[in-house]
């Protein structure tokens, strides 16, 4: 049976492309490398590393093996800092997805502060507004709007959020406030690829799409370009908003408009140190929204 050592070196040799210089990394001798990752082939009945004069390179089989073993080796040092004191440095790497409205406006800000307390912790944005499986692309966090609906994820609500349809007072002077669900179906529409369709209190409205963006924030530029009408979530807009660059059309008019925001992750209901970590930053990062829904 191999040992826990014999996994890092492993990864080592992986990283460094060489016996020699995982040897020189891990401070032991060129012979117990070249050993163990012999014990490790023998044991997994795979050959691991393409080898000659001056390197190795993995082979299919050691590439798989590579991205298997490196969060189940992260995850054993995470359990070793929560049955210790749990104190020590974050290290390694996290990856995220989420919005980019979320990311531009509420993370972001916040980022500078937390690399000051986390240097040794990398972080990766997977910024996109389609559906992440946290398990399948090996994601190990999200910030999420609108209702959930997988179970096996475990949730927590950072923030209370609501769709409206908005659009710029330009466009709005041009082509007339709507007053009716008919009046929107005659008018111009920015949106998602995937918005064809919304619910309304007065029936199913379908809407004829002059500008299709793939991104949240360009969704947002085109509504305030005068483009077309849009839906978007209001703390997405609150600053247009708030500054009279959009202004909120039909208030009211959406069927079951909340969205609310959400942290999620996968696995156990206690998260890692690193996950735990960033959801403290979301949870920071929408305060201040939180406290304006309260008193509004």
């Amino acid at each position: 049976m191999y040992h826990v050592n014999d996994l890092l070196t492993f990864v080592s040799v992986a990283k460094t492309g060489g016996v020699g210089s995982a040897a020189k990394a891990l401070g032991i001798s060129a012979a117990t490398v070249s050993h163990r990752i012999a014990k490790l082939e023998e044991v997994l009945n795979l050959e691991l590393f393409h080898r000659n004069s001056r390197r190795v390179q993995l082979t299919k089989e050691g590439l798989i093996f590579l991205d298997r073993i490196e969060p189940v080796l992260s995850d054993l040092r995470e359990a070793e800092l929560e049955a210790g004191s749990g104190k020590g440095a974050l290290r390694g790497h996290l990856r995220v997805t989420l919005s980019p409205w979320i990311l531009s406006r509420f993370i972001m800000p916040l980022m500078d502060s937390f690399q000051e307390d986390h240097p040794d912790l990398t972080i990766e944005f997977l910024a996109v507004d389609r559906y992440v499986s946290l398990v399948d692309e090996g994601v190990d966090c999200a910030i999420r709007v609108g209702q959930l609906a997988d179970s096996t994820l475990k949730a927590r609500k950072l923030c209370d959020n609501d769709r409206i349809i908005c659009a710029a007072p330009g466009f709005v002077a041009r082509h007339g406030m709507p007053s009716s669900v008919e009046d929107l179906r005659k008018m111009r529409w920015a949106c998602l690829p995937w918005q064809t369709r919304f619910d309304t209190h007065e029936g199913q409205l379908s809407v004829t799409r002059r500008i299709a963006v793939s991104n949240s924030d360009m969704l947002t530029e085109a509504a305030v370009q005068g483009l077309g009408l849009a839906v978007k979530s209001r703390l997405a807009v609150q600053r247009e908003l708030q500054q009279g660059t959009l202004v909120e059309v039909l208030p009211g008019v959406m069927k079951s408009p909340s969205a609310p925001i959400a942290f999620v992750h996968a696995g156990s209901s206690t998260p890692g140190r690193k996950v735990r970590a960033f959801s403290d930053l979301a949870d920071r990062a929408f305060q201040g929204a939180r406290q304006r829904r309260s008193s509004a």
